[in-house]
């Protein structure tokens, strides 16, 4: 009998999101409790999916909160003050029956620790009455959010020379190196954006920066990634 194997790409992403799970907890430990069981509910639909990209309306998360569209509004706002969620938003289509439809989908963002300040804010606004969310908080579908390299990644299929170049040099990449990087280490990652989160996250777990974490970072994608 012939038994099911696990491919190197599958068991990469199984293992990336473990860590995506193990880092979301950590930093959901330290939310206040009210404001961390609405997280957790919603984390948990993105984390069953394996998806950090999806189009969830609100009556959707109307029965996942238990709570009215305007609550939804505020909470989705709080979580983008958090810095752990961004909405991205598609201009107005009309449907065949002549009515107009708007759709919307949530970026679920993988942030380092919680700010106290927000912290505390948001454990404040937790009983007040805010009227529903403006339409600027929400972010283009044509427009990335800005954020870490690491959460780009999450979201793309392929890693383009231009993102590559820029946090190469950001990371403090000699000009001289740039060549390489942008040919021999590029074309090993272009297509298995997976592979760099996970190389990002071990870097970020060692606390590398500069020229360190492009060492390791050109280290480890030749080390997981064969030419």
């Amino acid at each position: 009998m012939l038994k099911h194997q696990t491919t190197p790409h599958r068991s990469s992403k199984a293992h990336l999101w473990v860590k995506r799970s193990v880092h979301l907890k950590t930093y959901l430990q330290e939310l206040p409790r009210r404001l961390r069981l609405d997280i957790e509910a919603l984390v948990k639909i993105f984390l069953t999916r394996r998806s950090l990209l999806l189009k969830l309306a609100d009556n959707y998360l109307i029965k996942l909160w238990e709570c009215s569209r305007a609550s939804v509004q505020r909470r989705l706002e709080r979580l983008e003050q958090l810095g752990l969620l961004k909405r991205m938003t598609h201009p107005p289509r009309k449907q065949p029956n002549g009515a107009w439809k708007q759709e919307r989908k949530l970026v679920l963002i993988l942030p380092k620790k919680p700010k106290p300040s927000l912290v505390s804010h948001f454990g404040s606004l937790a009983n007040s009455q805010q009227n529903a969310v403006a339409d600027n908080s929400t972010v283009p579908v044509k427009t990335l959010p800005n954020m870490k390299f690491v959460d780009y990644l999450a979201l793309q299929n392929k890693v383009s020379k231009g993102a590559f170049a820029f946090w190469m040099r950001r990371w403090g990449a000699k000009p001289r190196s740039m060549g390489y990087l942008l040919d021999t280490i590029h074309s090993r990652i272009e297509r298995r954006p997976d592979v760099l989160e996970s190389v990002l996250w071990d870097a970020e777990g060692q606390k590398l920066s500069g020229p360190a974490q492009v060492g390791f970072v050109v280290s480890e994608i030749k080390s997981r990634i064969r030419a």
